[in-house]
Formats: structure tokens, sequence, C-alpha cells
């Protein structure tokens, strides 16, 4: 009863931060590459790792957690993370995204989800799982202070250094709201401490990831069919996104339930099977990967997320081109 209580908390309270950030990784990675640019969210995202990465390696010092570390196979991630990319850019949002807009009433994203799961089952258990063991079959533990060595955390170091310095040098306008949305400052700290505390309240648990979305669905099918056991804990976060972005929206009177156009389904449709068959390759998602793994220092992780910059940076420029050339 306490693992299920703690993880509707730290669930419920990162989809009210998502909702009142509205914290899309999709509009995270595309306002980089926009014109002029967008990078109030890539600014928040940024932060959270400033805030979170620390605050992880404290803990796992001082030996509070003892968290699994995402694997580095190459192949895997950037195979994965370049599917999952456009996966994105062709439904306009995240998985995360598609769980706190389901909260703030966007209930088209039902159809989203769906095709997500059966996109993960697919890989796991479907005819891509042997593509998936063969990509995945040399992997390793691997961060990136220890691809360094010894100047591994000097590398870290120069590099926080650096973020922090371009985040102080942002320009002040909408650093503390957006509008209604929160800015990129309390965003990026909410959400950073956020994920921090989580791995607290997963360690109370016994569980050593406190979010993502990969094998959830492939887990909820197996205990269906099978009678698997497997903790409860990340599906119930996923569920509590909704729940705090239910709150977030009411709260903030935005919320509406409504649905989409035959246009946009067939969007979420292709977007959530793609989201889901690149984070079933790679191990990870936006959430599990880009918000948890990356302030790990996962080789595997950074590799990931990199790989969706560029997934979402294709597909764009292409729709920049086309329609350039279609005026």
């Amino acid at each position: 009863m306490m693992t299920i209580i703690l993880a509707i908390l730290s669930g419920t309270v990162l989809g009210y931060a998502f909702e009142c950030g509205d914290m899309c990784f999709h509009s995270t990675l595309r306002g980089v590459f926009c014109k002029p640019k967008e990078l109030n969210l890539f600014r928040a995202y940024i932060l959270v790792l400033l805030v979170a990465t620390p605050l992880v390696f404290a803990m796992r010092v001082l030996g509070w957690i003892d968290p699994w570390i995402p694997p580095f196979a190459w192949g895997a991630n950037i195979f994965g993370g370049l599917i999952f990319g456009v996966g994105m850019v062709v439904a306009s949002s995240c998985v995360t995204g598609l769980f706190f807009k389901l909260g703030h009433g966007m209930l088209g994203t039902l159809v989203g989800l769906a095709a997500w799961a059966a996109g993960d089952i697919l890989v796991y258990r479907g005819p891509l799982s042997g593509l998936r063991e063969s990509l995945t079959a040399s992997q390793t533990t691997l961060t990136l202070d220890g691809f360094f060595g010894s100047m591994g955390w000097v590398v870290v170091l120069v590099l926080g250094l650096l973020a922090a310095y371009w985040l102080f040098r942002a320009p002040k306008e909408m650093r503390h709201n957006r509008g209604k949305l929160w800015g990129w400052l309390p965003l990026g700290i909410a959400v950073g401490l956020i994920i921090s505390v989580s791995w607290l309240l997963a360690d109370v648990s016994n569980v050593n990831y406190p979010f993502g979305t990969s094998y959830v669905p492939t887990q909820i099918y197996l205990s269906i069919t099978t009678g698997e056991k497997s903790s409860l804990w990340i599906p119930i976060t996923l569920i509590s996104i909704i729940l705090g972005a239910f709150i977030a929206a009411k709260r903030a009177d935005t919320l509406w339930f409504r649905g989409e156009t035959l246009h946009r389904y067939l969007q979420l449709s292709a977007g959530g099977f793609l989201m889901g068959v690149g984070a079933a390759f790679a191990g990870g998602c936006n959430l599990g990967h880009a918000l948890v793994g990356v302030p790990l220092l996962s080789l595997g992780s950074i590799a990931t997320v990199l790989a969706m910059m560029v997934g979402v940076y294709i597909p764009h420029q292409m729709i920049v081109i086309w329609k350039r050339n279609s005026i």
C-alpha cells in the first residue's frame, strides 16, 4: 500500500508540473530548430539537468539510492532514438505529453496511447523482438564521467558551468511566466526537484528507477496473459501524471474535454506507434532517458536523446522545405 501511495504522489506532482509548464519534449526539441528559436522549454530542460544531476549523484554517493543505469547499446540507442524523434514530430507530442494532455481533456490522446502500447508490445514480444535482441546483444553500463576516465568529472563540471552560463545569459522575458504557464526558471527547478525526490520515494519502495514508459504496455500485457508479476510503481506513476495534469488544469480553469479531427487521429496513431517502437528499441523514452537517465550521466541515455534530436530535426526541416516550396 505504501508503494502505491508514494507512486501516486510522485506521478501526480510530476504531472502537475508538466501541465503548469506545458513541458512536452517534442516542443522542447522542436523549439531549438524553429526560426526564430523558441528556447524556453529547452532552457527548462537544461535547468532540470543542472538541478537533478548533482542531487542524484550525491544520493548515490551517500548510499541513499542504488539506481539502475540505462545501458549503452549504440545501435539500439541511435536507431530507437531516431524513430522516437520522428514519432514525436508526427504526433506533435512526446509520450508524457500524451499522458498530461489527456489530463487536461484532450481525449484524442487515448488513440495515441493505444498505438504507443501496440508499438511497445510489437518490439518486445512481437516480430520485431529479434531485431531488438540483435541491437542490444552487445551493451555495457557506461556513464559520461566513466567514459572520460580520471578526467570525467572535470568534463562534467565544465559542461555544467557552460550550461549554467548559457542560462544566466538568457533574456529575462518569460523567465518566471509564459502567460498563464510557468516560466522556464520555476519549471526547471520544480521538475529537477521532483525527479530527485522521486528517486528517494522509489528507493523506499524497493524500486530502482522512478519514471519511464518503455516496457510498461508489455508488462501489463504479460500480467494479463501469463500472470507474470512485476512492480506496479511505474505504471501507477504514469496514470498519476494524468491526475496531476487534471488537478493543474482544473485550478487554472483550462480543463476542456474534446475530441480531434480525423487527420489528427491519424497523426496521433502513427506518431504514437512510432514512439512505442522507438522507445522499445532504445530501452526508454523522453521521460526514462531524457529526464531520468541523463541526470545519471548514462551514456546510453545521452546517445538516445541526441538521436531523438536528430529524429526531430530531419522531419522538421522537411516540413519547412515543403511549406516553403508550396507557397
